[in-house]
């Protein structure tokens, strides 16, 4: 461990004098510059405090020695020539703190960076600040990456951050979780210490996150399967998401984003654009992101005061569907599908509110109940048996009905020949069992065409096709 007597025989501080005090009443554990000559009140315990010219002018010698006795500082340096009076040299050895003065043809910055090397190269030094630094982060397990972070820094000397990706520039140590890289806890210099407690540190925001990302996986999938329930089990469904720590007792609003081929980057870039959607003021919980059918959703959960819809500006330019503000596990469940409903009619980096959808929000209401998509599919499910045709006969059905019993214009939308259209009409009805010259018929079968494929059941099956 080294002390101030170690230190006056390096390069760096040869050129200090040591004019009162002791020079081996405390071991010098760091090396500080003080800028103002309020910063003492903060510096770190065996701290050798180098004052700038700013921080000396109009400096109390004796009262800075005092808080630098108080503080357990191991010196002080004053840059220039230093006063000797006899209170001044009493007073430095009852505090213990050694005095000294730098000499005026070196800068300030040779002389911080000089001692630090110095410093930095003991052996003792190193292990004893890594040890210290380690044993305040072990009191720190299962606090927030700020926190680890914060403690960290103070405790090694070093400024740490984090990065999404290593910086050429700086120092970087890998965050994993579960076994992949997540980030780099970033510093800089060549303290080694620090680049031990780096490791410590990066190995711990990886737990951090790692718990979090569980926590989050257990909620989303609460809430999928809250979505997912048929009416008789949603109160059950309800319960287990409060658990889970979803907030399904507030009024929320969902937003959809019709994208199939959602990734980890676009899951990534849509809760960053997410939390930017509504006033964190306005909102009772964190926006929760899932994957869902054929796109993300994003659940808005906020207080009784918030009316805003949320600002898509943040977000991809996908399909876009908002749905209305609605409350309690019932109500969540209404806003997706809403909110599902309208991204369906939105082109690529168009938005449209449910609340706007006119007529097709009555269809939308519809195929929101658990009756009508049972009846639609129990209604269909004999085309599941057309073999090759199952796939395309309710989307052909629809486009048929849809233009009124016209071969030709279902076969523009269909991209078919109408003599095709013709063929499969014929298999689709015979399979049925339908008359289509029944007013009525057609339009129960026109209307089941259009819940089935809202909800994206395939014929026959129990529950959406796409759904996550």
């Amino acid at each position: 461990m080294r002390h101030v007597s170690d230190l006056l025989r390096t390069p760096a501080g040869r050129r200090l004098t040591l004019i009162a005090g002791p020079w081996d009443a405390r071991p010098v554990r760091s090396v500080v510059l003080v800028d103002e000559i309020r910063e003492l009140d903060s510096a770190p315990v065996g701290a050798l405090a180098v004052l700038s010219r700013n921080a000396a002018q109009g400096c109390d010698v004796l009262g800075a020695l005092r808080t630098a006795g108080r503080r357990g500082l191991a010196a002080l340096v004053l840059p220039g020539p230093a006063s000797t009076a006899p209170d001044v040299v009493d007073l430095a050895r009852r505090v213990g703190v050694a005095l000294l003065a730098g000499g005026s043809e070196q800068s300030l910055s040779e002389t911080v960076l000089g001692l630090s090397d110095a410093l930095r190269a003991d052996p003792d030094l190193l292990l004893s600040r890594t040890r210290e630094a380690i044993d305040r982060l072990g009191a720190m397990e299962g606090a927030s990456e700020g926190d680890i972070l914060r403690v960290a820094s103070a405790a090694i000397g070093a400024e740490y951050g984090v990065a999404e990706i290593a910086e050429p520039a700086a120092k970087n140590a890998v965050i994993r979780v579960d076994g992949r890289p997540d980030g780099y806890v970033r510093w800089y210099g060549e303290d080694p210490a620090a680049a031990i407690v780096a490791g410590v540190v990066a190995a711990m925001l990886g737990r951090v996150r790692a718990a979090a990302r569980a926590r989050e996986r257990a909620r989303e999938q609460a809430l999928l399967a809250l979505l997912r329930a048929p009416e008789k089990d949603v109160r059950a469904a309800a319960r287990q998401a409060r658990r889970e720590g979803v907030p399904v007792d507030g009024r929320h609003v969902a937003v959809f984003l019709r994208a199939p081929r959602a990734d980890e980057a676009l899951l990534r870039r849509v809760r960053a654009g997410a939390a930017a959607a509504l006033d964190p003021a306005d909102l009772t919980a964190p926006p929760l992101v899932v994957r869902w059918q054929d796109g993300l959703l994003v659940i808005f959960t906020t207080d009784e005061r918030a009316a805003a819809l949320p600002v898509t500006d943040g977000l991809p330019p996908l399909g876009i569907g908002i749905g209305t503000l609605q409350a309690g596990p019932d109500g969540l469940r209404r806003t997706v599908v809403q909110a599902r409903a309208a991204a369906g009619r939105a082109a690529p980096g168009e938005v449209v509110r449910f609340d706007r959808l006119g007529a097709h929000a009555i269809l939308t209401e519809v195929c929101g109940s658990e009756s009508a998509v049972l009846a639609a599919r129990d209604m269909l499910a004999p085309l599941a048996g057309l073999g090759p045709l199952s796939a395309q006969a309710i989307p052909t059905l629809k486009a048929y009905l849809d233009h009124w019993g016209s071969r030709s214009r279902a076969a523009e939308v269909l991209n078919l020949h109408p003599n095709a259209v013709a063929h499969r009409i014929r298999r689709i009805t015979a399979a049925l069992g339908a008359d289509l010259s029944d007013p009525e018929t057609r339009f129960a079968l026109q209307l089941a065409c259009h819940i089935v494929l809202e909800r994206e059941c395939a014929p026959g099956t129990t529950r959406p096709a796409a759904s996550s």
